[in-house]
């Protein structure tokens, strides 16, 4: 699994404006990927980190697997939300002529039963691959072999797009490609692609789902580093942000503060620095948020 502290090492920040007060207008943070386009990083939408490998999209016949479950639980363990399915129908269908989309999953537990609905909107083709009384998980078998029996029914399909991060398809990834002269590209959560699908793949996209909760801690952290920045009394360090934050938004308990702003300070929005404090002369680690010529937080 990908530490998702190496995100920062995939993206170009231009940092433009991010916090409002009554001082300034509305600002804006863009995150450039290395590969794909921009995304809000805080403003509610999901992030696709996209290499295509010099890979261009002719509108050829393609046909898409999902591994629901993969995606679903993906985002529930990693993330704390749930998959946002037409924001990523409306990246994929621009990647061919898409005549299937194959959702897979075990739909007998109740917290993605009720998503049968939701995929509906996008496609009936949904496959349940509930196990019963069996143990083992037969999803990525399951999808497997609709993937062989697609392979050899409709042999004119160009292009397979697979919503997995798992290695068990890299076989198939590769024969697809090196026997069969089909192209093949991957979705998958962040943090959840094997390398070895990644490499066998003609292109791939991780997403990293949205999380209003974890944004609003954000908002409240760079909200507090920008009301300090002029207090010379005043030296916001970790421990005093994460108290502070979570006294003025009572909803935000002190882990869940300590544990988004580890995260931005890893991915490169929040730096630190030794400064010494000065009503005591003691050396501290300072937090150092770089707005723009804009004293302003959305």
């Amino acid at each position: 699994m990908q530490d998702r502290r190496d995100l920062h090492r995939e993206r170009t920040y231009e940092i433009k404006r991010l916090i409002k007060t009554p001082a300034c207008k509305v600002g804006v943070f863009i995150v450039h990927f290395k590969y794909g386009f921009p995304s809000p990083l805080l403003g509610g939408f999901m992030q696709y980190l996209a290499n295509y490998k010099e890979e261009t999209f002719d509108k050829v016949r393609t046909t898409i697997f999902v591994d629901y479950e993969a995606w679903f639980y993906g985002c529930k363990n990693q993330y704390q939300t749930e998959p946002d399915v037409i924001d990523w129908f409306n990246h994929v269908k621009d990647k061919g002529l898409i005549d299937d989309v194959s959702f897979f999953a075990d739909f007998s537990h109740e917290a993605i039963k009720e998503h049968i609905v939701k995929l509906r909107n996008i496609s009936n083709s949904i496959i349940d691959c509930s196990k019963g009384e069996k143990t083992k998980d037969y999803t990525d078998f399951i999808m497997l072999d609709h993937m062989y029996q697609k392979l050899f029914r409709q042999q004119d399909t160009e292009h397979f797009i697979l919503f997995t991060g798992d290695s068990h398809f890299q076989s198939i990834v590769a024969f697809l490609r090196n026997f069969k002269q089909k192209k093949v590209g991957i979705y998958a959560v962040e943090g959840s692609l094997s390398p070895l699908l990644a490499e066998v793949a003609n292109w791939y996209v991780k997403l990293v789902p949205s999380n209003g909760r974890i944004e609003s801690i954000q908002r409240a952290i760079l909200r507090n580093l920008v009301w300090v920045k002029d207090k010379i009394d005043i030296v916001p360090t970790f421990t005093k942000t994460v108290q502070v934050v979570s006294r003025n938004f009572t909803e935000f308990p002190e882990n869940e503060v300590a544990t988004v702003l580890s995260d931005m300070i890893s991915n490169g929005i929040i730096r630190q620095e030794e400064s010494i404090l000065p009503y005591n002369g003691n050396v501290v680690k300072k937090l150092i948020y770089e707005e723009s010529d804009c004293n302003e937080v959305i």
